[in-house]
């Protein structure tokens, strides 16, 4: 699996790069990891990152990325779900300027402890940071399917705190965190007298802002609701994974954004459901059609996704495919999910004729 550690960073370059060699030097396929940061258009130090991005490429050239990215000033809530939109890994690690990973083969240990949730790849994973142990989670992990499913990798809401414990408390509540000991990874920080006060830490507590930490507290408090939203759309991911499928052998690389699964009892059926599964009185031919396609789903599989209408759950192509499904007690079937105006797109890529269904 690609790791993609996430990192704004802020007047910071020579901790950024301890940081960047910490994780390359401990990392056994370094192919498998890529690095991106988040640097302030007006960082006091932003000649020295663009300096380290160059630099960085050279001397770490065996990660799978790593990139700095500038733009305008704003808080890490938002600035850590840009660079997220950016990363490719399959799972996303929450980084910081002032950690040090340690662990040899950290990347590798980490495919095997999160190999258990491979069936809905719903977890809220963290490292040992010297601080905090089974307590807190300060740097979650999560998966790819955690972040579509969000749309999101930290809430965008908070000035500068809390957007590890936002996600702690939604895996909390999912019943699905997962503290891994034996990888360590050292939060440097200066509450424990692990490293000085400076400027960056200063910055968001301390300084004419007032105490962002704080006030991030006091929103934290009033959001619990937004909480539970997040929870009850991951559920369904849990929901999906446990269920009986009916997999599509083609996913258009094009329209994969808009593949799901669907429960096949809530779709809106455009036939009744009589014997043959088409109509209450069907031509002879069409009950020897719906019978050839059970046959060959039997044997060859489904090739295509069915379309469904994503706002009131009208199959558009696939009523077959559907009906099939409930015959054999297959709980979901792969679809994707759009509006009626795309259907025209859709249809196209998703063609069938009798090499598709060859029986």
């Amino acid at each position: 699996m690609i790791k993609s550690i996430l990192t704004p960073t802020r007047n910071r370059p020579a901790n950024c790069e301890r940081f960047i060699k910490s994780v390359y030097n401990s990392a056994r396929t370094k192919k498998n990891v890529e690095m991106l940061f988040y640097v302030d258009s007006d960082d006091p130090a932003i000649d020295a990152y663009k300096s380290l991005h160059w630099h960085a490429q050279k001397e770490y050239e065996g990660f799978k990325k790593i990139e700095f990215v500038f733009g305008d000033p704003m808080s890490v809530s938002v600035s850590w779900n840009i660079i997220a939109e950016k990363c490719i890994g399959d799972v996303l690690i929450m980084g910081n300027d002032d950690l040090v990973y340690q662990t040899d083969g950290w990347d590798e240990k980490l495919d095997q402890e999160l190999d258990q949730y491979k069936q809905d790849k719903v977890y809220v994973a963290w490292m040992n940071d010297g601080i905090n142990g089974d307590r807190h989670c300060a740097f979650p992990i999560v998966s790819r399917e955690w972040y579509k499913c969000l749309g999101r990798f930290t809430p965008g809401t908070f000035n500068f705190g809390y957007n590890d414990t936002w996600i702690f408390e939604v895996g909390k509540m999912l019943d699905r965190l997962h503290y891994i000991p034996f990888i360590k990874a050292e939060h440097l920080h200066f509450s424990v007298g692990k490293s000085d006060m400076d400027d960056t830490y200063a910055h968001n507590r301390t300084k004419e802002k007032g105490n962002l930490y704080a006030k991030d507290q006091v929103l934290f408090n009033k959001t619990r609701a937004a909480r539970m939203d997040d929870r009850d759309k991951l559920r369904r991911l849990i929901t999906i994974g446990k269920a009986t499928k009916l997999y599509p052998q083609i996913i258009d690389e094009e329209l994969k954004e808009n593949f799901t699964f669907y429960d096949v009892n809530i779709l809106e059926k455009e036939w009744a459901p009589a014997a043959h599964k088409l109509k209450e009185d069907p031509h002879p031919w069409q009950v020897e059609q719906y019978k050839k396609l059970c046959e060959s789903i039997d044997k060859n599989g489904m090739t295509h996704p069915i379309i469904v209408n994503a706002s009131d759950y009208r199959v558009l192509r696939g009523n077959q495919r559907v009906w099939y499904c409930i015959d054999k007690g297959i709980q979901m079937i792969g679809a994707y999910a759009i509006k009626d105006d795309d259907l025209d797109l859709y249809i196209q890529k998703t063609y069938i004729n009798k090499k598709d269904y060859p029986l």
